[in-house]
């Protein structure tokens, strides 16, 4: 490479970097950036003035105290262009139009099918919606860059197949990148769940300084997704999150993945039907007995509601279950923060409380205590998480034609 390649490489990095450190704290000033980047403030302004000439960033407001010059700050045009997130889960197939700061301006959601359905009757389902989130939101359809999905593992993420999820069918061996693309005429990716769902805590999530995470999702099945220094950790054989298949007892119950004792087949909201079933069975005079056999999750919050005390029981074991596991990740991994989230999290909060409680008590005597939270994004942070994959697309690889254009 020429000379003036590589410095054409550095500018494009220092472009880059400094969109990107806006895009994470929100809005920054040209001293912090030239603060956080090594760079001279004068090399700042003239990216900044860059940026702002493309429309990748606008002035945000004016910073600062009673005396002296006020510093402005700058932020990320959220509106130079969108993105469309689909998350599906057991459930719910969510599908949202955001825009460059992962923020949801329009979406749609339907529930799974109960009953066996053809994938392509799935798929036209996903394509309507697709359209009549976009014809909701008013935007043209060349302004998306693209269309990020997170579904349950394992999937192929080279070619956009989802493999063979356990507890999703339908899902099974179907291409939704070469479908989609071919359908929309633009670039789809597709990434397991759990790691889109920590990507968008990372970058749309409460904490803006957060370099490390880890999020687990604690909802019918048992999932994780990490990201280490602002990646998307996906493992070697991109297996890694594979959270709820950790062993917690060799002799437990029999788990989906052929195994026993895993921590999804103790401590995951299937694993609390099950044991609901077996302890009503001592019960007959419990509102849910005569539903023993056609139990839904939805049963199970209902009750909470009214302070029973079989299910309470029930949700705070499987929450120990999931505190010792967390002790466990924490010891390996140390994350800087972890988030924890799904239907479990959200419908009984008296969970989360647990799982801190005993992952901090689990874990190495006199490691300062990990932070840990709740889910700020909660039933969106899938579509947030799948729409951010584009957005990450955009900002790393997509831009350096935006700068090559500009000084060409």
């Amino acid at each position: 490479m020429t000379q003036k390649g590589n410095q054409e490489q550095l500018k494009n990095f220092n472009r880059r970097s400094v969109l990107n450190y806006i895009r994470k704290k929100k809005t920054a000033t040209k001293a912090g950036l030239a603060s956080v980047t090594g760079l001279t403030f004068m090399a700042i302004k003239k990216i900044i003035e860059e940026l702002e000439s493309l429309d990748l960033v606008r002035c945000d407001e004016m910073e600062g105290g009673n005396v002296g010059r006020k510093a402005v700050s700058y932020a990320i045009n959220e509106n130079y262009r969108y993105t469309i997130g689909i998350h599906i889960n057991k459930f719910v197939t969510s599908i949202a139009v955001l825009n460059l700061c992962g923020e949801v301006m329009e979406v749609n959601r339907f529930s799974m099918p109960k009953e066996n359905q053809s994938q392509s009757a799935f798929m036209e389902l996903v394509i309507a919606n697709v359209r009549e989130v976009v014809r909701r939101s008013g935007i043209a359809q060349e302004m998306f860059l693209g269309i990020g999905i997170g579904v349950p593992g394992p999937v192929d993420t080279v070619n956009g197949v989802v493999l063979t999820p356990p507890n999703i069918p339908v899902l099974k061996y179907l291409p939704l990148k070469e479908i989609l693309e071919e359908r929309f005429g633009c670039s789809v990716f597709v990434q397991k769940d759990t790691n889109v769902i920590a990507f968008g805590e990372y970058w749309c999530g409460d904490d803006k300084d957060t370099n490390d995470l880890t999020y687990i999702d604690v909802d019918m099945g048992i999932g994780s997704g990490s990201i280490i220094d602002g990646k998307m950790n996906v493992g070697a054989n991109r297996i890694a999150g594979e959270f709820g298949h950790i062993t917690l007892d060799l002799n437990g119950p029999l788990c989906n993945c052929g195994n026993r004792g895993c921590l999804e087949a103790m401590s995951s909201g299937i694993a609390i039907l099950r044991d609901l079933r077996g302890g009503l069975e001592k019960e007959p005079g419990h509102p849910l007995y005569e539903k023993r056999e056609q139990l839904e999750i939805e049963d199970v919050f209902e009750m909470v509601e009214r302070k029973d005390l079989l299910i309470i029981s029930l949700l705070n074991q499987s929450a120990f279950y999931m505190g010792v596991a967390v002790s466990n990740l924490i010891n390996v991994l140390d994350p800087q923060r972890i988030v924890l989230g799904g239907i479990l999290i959200q419908k009984y909060p008296r969970y989360f409380e647990i799982v801190q409680d005993v992952a901090n008590s689990y874990k190495v005597k006199g490691a300062k205590e990990t932070q840990m939270s709740m889910s700020g994004l909660k039933e969106n942070a899938g579509v947030v998480g799948a729409g951010e994959i584009v957005a990450e697309q955009f900002f790393n690889e997509m831009v350096n034609d935006l700068f090559t254009g500009s000084t060409q």
